[in-house]
């Protein structure tokens, strides 16, 4: 019979694997494909919905908290907080102002005037110019008092003295002093107290060199100005503004970031002023209102160059009516986790907010879109964007969202039946592959293993027969030869039969009650007369009393022929076999070591599969089938037992074989 091809074998699977799975496959995958583009439009329509509906939920949430905003002076968003009566007077309550219009102005905590008690220090300091003698009477007079309105001028005299008498050092010590204790005071009811120790700090600093001083007051008088301690009118603001200007002509990126951020609070400080110095000037700067429910609260939104915010108003009573300007981005960034747990809790919904130029205010970013919906404010609040977009689930989210469609599912299921089906294909012509190949080569190393006993017998037969063999003593050893190869024969014989009906489970084994010495005797008595090559010396270790196991005779002599056959082809450069008898608790250990080229740790994962054969002797030209050890293992595995192995490359092999002691152990 004609031996089928594997090449035409493996186009055949492969021909039948793209009938069968990949045309079906590509025909139903379109018709899936088409079924998900068709649910993807679906739940894009669902999402816009979804997005609307956010969209009015953040906006409604926005109203709902201007109904209920009670604000709070260190509330980062109020900017000004006012009450106004009929006759349209503004009274102001709290404000983030850097200065007020002198009609706003509310009694500061310290208005200090200057003590009539002091002239006798100004004639000694300014009319005799007795400076040391006015410096004492101050001196005096800040250690008799300890009120605000009698000491602080002491203190600022004082130091004012230190200047002139060229003592720098004193003199800032008093005005740190003075910053330090009365930073929220004014002087005279005009001059914020802080404010001018700081500014004359920076002229000590300037005068005497110190850099590093200087900016770092430089920092805290920008940060004075900019959180003013008390209320203070535009011109006093004026004037330590363009003093410190003269003082500090060069600046760095913090001092100049500083001065920026001045500008534009001045700017909107200005813009604040004139919506609460003019009436209408709210009213008049936005034509939409916002009613909010039972409590009566307007919303009109106020945008300009300088400001964007929100001015809230509600009748208190019918005299009165409180005003409250919210700086809008800083309302939205308080209070937006609030604001956007309005949202459906079960989505992840990405926000952002930006202004009517574009610039981002808000931002809230799960994970990045590439488009969004925009939805305009209402026309109460500033003419900004909400913009939405909806993360879409992930693969597996979508496998288990219950609306997702079958048509994915149908989809998932083909490409895997298709991926299982050709990586199935593959595994299947490789492993037909491997084991052709593997056959290939058992049959060569059989048929050379059968070749050269027969080549062997059949010369000396021809010489015997053709009596080229003169002498008997010549005759005898031919003879002995023949007998040997056909032994050998005989065995690989054997072994073929044996693995065929093993493999195929076929194998019968007749246990009986077994001597393992006495047939080691045997068997080593015969080896040793037909070692290959002389000088061989297998030496063989037992106990004194060994015991009697079950097992079937043939098969363990055919275990026996395999090891030691295998430790003379592997000895190598070596000439000793070890073969040692033992037993221990219920197993009787046979172990043949021999001291050959061993076996790596590779070659030792597999060496006892079917015509499995290493690298190093295939090298090395050492014959085998691969059949020998996958015989001795199946023969332990029927014989309840087991086979194991230890091995050093360079340094030999050992392999035992464990069989189960008998109930009786007769020696």
């Amino acid at each position: 019979m004609k031996p089928t091809n594997p090449g035409s074998r493996r186009k055949k699977i492969i021909l039948y694997y793209t009938l069968a799975v990949v045309l079906p496959g590509i025909i139903l995958g379109y018709m899936a494909y088409r079924g998900i583009h068709n649910d993807q439009a679906l739940r894009e329509k669902e999402s816009r919905r979804n997005l609307e509906m956010e969209s009015q939920a953040f906006f409604a949430a926005i109203d709902s908290s201007f109904v209920q905003f009670i604000p709070k002076k260190d509330d980062p968003s109020l900017l000004a907080m006012f009450v106004k009566d009929t006759g349209g007077t503004k009274k102001l309550i709290t404000h983030k102002l850097l200065y007020l219009p002198a009609e706003l102005l509310t009694a500061q905590p310290e208005q200090l005037s200057p003590p009539a008690n002091i002239e006798e220090g100004l004639r000694l300091e300014f009319i005799d110019r007795r400076f040391s003698e006015a410096l004492r009477f101050y001196q005096n007079k800040i250690l008799k008092t300890t009120n605000p309105a009698e000491k602080i001028p002491a203190l600022v005299a004082s130091a004012r003295l230190y200047n002139k008498m060229h003592q720098p050092d004193g003199a800032k010590a008093l005005y740190y002093e003075i910053r330090k204790d009365y930073t929220g005071c004014l002087l005279n009811g005009q001059i914020p107290v802080g404010l001018m120790a700081s500014l004359e700090i920076l002229k000590i600093n300037k005068d005497i060199g110190k850099q590093d001083e200087k900016r770092n007051n430089s920092l805290q008088y920008l940060e004075l100005l900019l959180h003013p301690p008390c209320e203070y009118d535009k011109n006093q603001f004026d004037l330590f503004y363009q003093s410190f200007k003269a003082i500090i002509p060069e600046t760095d990126a913090v001092i100049d970031s500083l001065f920026a951020e001045l500008d534009t609070q001045r700017a909107r400080t200005d813009y604040l002023i004139r919506i609460l110095s003019e009436p209408d000037l709210i009213t008049t700067s936005g034509n939409n209102h916002y009613k909010g429910g039972k409590n009566g609260v307007s919303s009109i939104p106020i945008y300009s160059d300088e400001l964007t915010a929100v001015y809230l108003s509600q009748d208190k009573n019918e005299d009165e009516q409180i005003g409250i300007v919210i700086d809008f981005q800083a309302y939205l960034k308080s209070r937006s986790e609030k604001l956007i747990q309005k949202f459906d809790p079960n989505s992840s919904v990405n926000v952002k907010i930006e202004d009517n130029n574009g610039r981002l205010i808000f931002s809230r970013v799960i994970k990045e879109e590439a488009a969004y919906l925009s939805f305009p404010f209402p026309e109460n609040l500033p003419q900004w964007k909400l913009l939405l977009s909806e993360n879409k689930p992930g693969f597996i989210a979508t496998l288990f969202k219950a609306e997702s469609g079958i048509y994915l599912y149908i989809f998932i299921l083909i490409a895997l039946l298709m991926v299982l089906g050709f990586v199935f294909t593959i595994y299947t012509l490789n492993e037909e592959l491997r084991l052709n190949k593997l056959k290939s080569e058992f049959i060569s190393n059989v048929s050379h293993e059968l070749k050269s006993p027969l080549t062997s017998i059949r010369m000396m037969t021809e010489m015997l027969h053709r009596n080229r063999v003169q002498t008997e003593e010549r005759k005898s050893d031919y003879y002995a030869v023949m007998l040997e190869e056909s032994e050998r024969l005989s065995h690989l014989i054997d072994n073929i039969l044996d693995f065929s009906r093993m493999d195929d489970d076929r194998k019968k084994y007749d246990f009986i009650d077994l001597n393992l010495d006495e047939l080691l005797l045997k068997f080593l008595e015969s080896t040793r007369e037909r070692l290959p090559e002389p000088g061989f010396d297998i030496r063989y270790n037992r106990p004194d009393r060994v015991p009697i196991i079950q097992a079937d005779k043939n098969a363990i002599l055919q275990v026996l022929y395999n090891l030691v056959d295998n430790a003379i082809k592997f000895s190598g450069t070596s000439r000793q076999i070890d073969i040692n008898l033992f037993y221990k608790e219920d197993e009787l250990l046979l172990c043949v070591k021999d001291y050959g080229i061993g076996i790596s740790s590779i070659d030792q994962e597999r060496i006892f599969e079917r015509f499995y054969r290493g690298d190093e002797p295939q090298r090395m030209g050492i014959r085998g089938s691969g059949i020998g050890l996958t015989i001795v293992k199946k023969i332990m595995e029927a014989h309840k037992g087991r086979l194991t192995l230890e091995s050093k490359p360079g340094e030999g092999s050992t392999f035992c074989v464990h069989l189960l002691l008998s109930k009786n152990t007769v020696t």
